[in-house]
């Protein structure tokens, strides 16, 4: 591949808050044009943070050229940690900025963090209610000096938020998450904030599902293929919003992960134009590796009638050709939701007890362990299929598919069902009334088996775990980033549990082109300074075990190069890479 490259350097930056959303806070200046093929990405620095192994303490990342600063979520701490570049680009730590002024302003308790988004010296924060079934908040800063400027009321539990590329609108995906025992289910919906009349006079707007519910205006336009699950839950209170993107179509794309679906909202209208369905993938010609039994690494198998639902988490959108394309990370989402007790209170709730029985024991009242309120995954081998389904065999088998988690089936399967499975263990590309144009296939597992082949399918939070993530989504692609480099468009996916950074040239959304894997993590070195039978005890990070968990991917140019930075949750890493041309 060949790119000729264009980058922007940063000469100068504004000490206000632009209320004129048109202006640009720096100049830009031409570097002279780079031409070559994509030779790889180098490691220019990491940041690494003082909270405890595994504690999301990088989660999102963010970059404002104005403040010349990286902005990434501590969501443990309830920070988001200010990052600084030295002329090499190595990121340091600078401050924190504390949310707790942002809760006063807006008279609640607050939760964690849970993304940020910076704009042209203007930088949005979601954070959720410390009652996660309540409503959260936008804090928006100054990005240079952070200082507040206003909060925004959103709906429950804001997981995702993002300026649009004009600075108009800011927008989160409110997941509206149940509470542990299932006993509150808030609704999901979307906070759109129009600043096109500047922040003082800014308008917020609660966009609901709540017209798809039965009985309501528009539930006859309701996709058969979103999948509404939950018991007793209408439709907004089922959908959850996870991800959301801006296309340059004057439309917002939600993704709505555990319902295998995308939602388009327009921004003019302000409201929800359709909710898309993603359907399903079939096994029946890629191949997969579904159990972590079998004592073999890259055990590939396809498998008529066994499905994969999309259920992406981060999506991103681009245009071609003056047509809008959304590009998903198709990790799969279960839901499962319980909490700690004893055996006796969760029997008397009519739970599942997840822990050893205890009921010919005094400990059945006293000794506490999770128990499972609502759970919509089930493994292979307790699903009930006729002899003459096509996976009967496999499904008893341990090495096959017996260990894999499926979607517990709403309905009793007959020998024509789709047997299901969480994710798609790719990528997809879609157009912009949700159809699907591509889909990688068994493509990661290949790639991975090739480059790693004894560490396929491993956790993020223990190197000696090679299969052990087989039987649940695999690789499990979380972050995807486009970038628009010269006319090439180029996708950037995290691998969350397998840990790397995929890149593909999607400049023809119809045949990607994969370009370049690495994977900054050392399977020799222990993940933590202590460990029992490869997993961490002590809940200290090893730096020589690098980058684990990559969460985020965010694009951006600075002094005349190419960079991303991928935010790594299990880790707590924040690792700046160059694109090499």
């Amino acid at each position: 591949m060949s790119l000729a490259i264009g980058a922007a350097v940063l000469t100068g930056c504004a000490t206000h808050i632009p209320t004129d959303l048109t202006q640009q806070c720096h100049s830009q200046a031409q570097v002279e044009q780079a031409e070559g093929s994509f030779s790889g990405l180098t490691l220019l620095g990491r940041y690494v943070s003082d909270s405890p192994f595994d504690t999301s303490a990088a989660e999102i990342v963010s970059f404002d050229s104005c403040s010349d600063q990286l902005f990434v979520v501590n969501a443990q701490s309830k920070r988001v940690d200010v990052l600084v570049l030295d002329s090499g680009n190595k990121p340091t730590l600078k401050e924190s900025l504390d949310l707790n002024i942002a809760a006063e302003h807006a008279s609640i308790e607050i939760g964690a963090a849970n993304s940020v988004s910076a704009h042209q010296g203007l930088l949005a924060v979601a954070i959720e209610n410390a009652n996660k079934q309540q409503n959260g908040l936008i804090a928006l800063y100054r990005a240079d000096n952070l200082e507040l400027v206003e909060t925004f009321e959103t709906g429950a539990l804001p997981d995702m938020v993002s300026f649009s590329k004009d600075g108009r609108y800011i927008a989160s995906a409110n997941e509206g998450e149940p509470s542990s025992d299932y006993s509150i289910d808030p609704e999901g919906s979307v906070t759109l904030i129009d600043l096109s009349q500047g922040i003082a006079s800014a308008k917020v707007f609660q966009i609901s599902f709540e017209s798809f519910n039965a009985g309501q205006s528009r539930e006859n336009e309701l996709d058969s293929k979103v999948r509404i699950s939950a018991p007793n839950a209408s439709v907004a209170e089922d959908l959850e919003p996870e991800y959301l993107t801006f296309g340059e179509d004057g439309y917002l794309y939600v993704a709505l992960q555990e319902n295998n679906a995308i939602a388009k909202i327009s921004l003019a209208e302000k409201s929800v134009k359709t909710i898309t369905g993603l359907g399903e993938k079939s096994w029946t010609d890629a191949k997969l590796d579904a159990s972590n039994k079998d004592k073999v690494i890259g055990n590939f198998h396809s498998y008529p009638m066994l499905t994969g639902l999309y259920m992406p988490d981060s999506i991103d959108s681009y245009q071609v050709d003056g047509k809008t394309y959304i590009i998903s990370a198709n990790e799969g989402d279960g839901r499962e939701y319980g909490f700690k007790t004893t055996q006796e209170i969760c029997d008397m709730r009519g739970f599942d007890w997840d822990g050893d029985d205890y009921t010919a024991s005094d400990d059945y009242a006293t000794k506490q362990d999770f128990c499972i309120a609502y759970s919509d995954e089930v493994r292979g081998a307790k699903l009930t299929v006729p002899s003459e389904h096509p996976l009967a065999t496999a499904l008893k088998d341990k090495k096959k598919l017996a260990r894999l988690k499926m979607v517990k089936p709403i309905n009793e399967l007959t020998k024509e069902s789709h047997i299901q499975s969480f994710g798609a263990r790719s990528f997809s590309i879609w157009d912009e009334n949700g159809q699907l144009v591509f889909d990688s296939g068994d493509q990661f597992a290949d790639l991975v088996f090739a480059h790693q082949p004894k560490h396929l399918n491993s956790s993020n939070d223990s190197n000696a775990s090679a299969d052990g993530r087989s039987d649940d989504k695999g690789v499990e692609p979380e972050a995807i980033e486009v970038a628009q480099i010269n006319g090439r468009q180029l996708a950037f996916i995290g691998l969350e549990r397998q840990g790397g950074i995929m890149i593909y040239d999607v400049t023809d959304p119809k045949a990607p082109m994969f370009i370049y894997f690495m994977n900054n993590r050392d399977f020799s070195q222990p993940v933590c300074t202590e460990v029992e039978d490869g997993d961490c005890v002590n809940g200290q990070y090893n730096p020589a075990a690098g980058d684990l968990g990559p969460e985020s991917i965010h694009y951006f140019t600075r002094n005349g190069q190419h960079l991303i930075a991928v935010g790594n949750e299990v880790s707590g890493s924040t690792s700046v890479y160059r694109l090499d041309f």
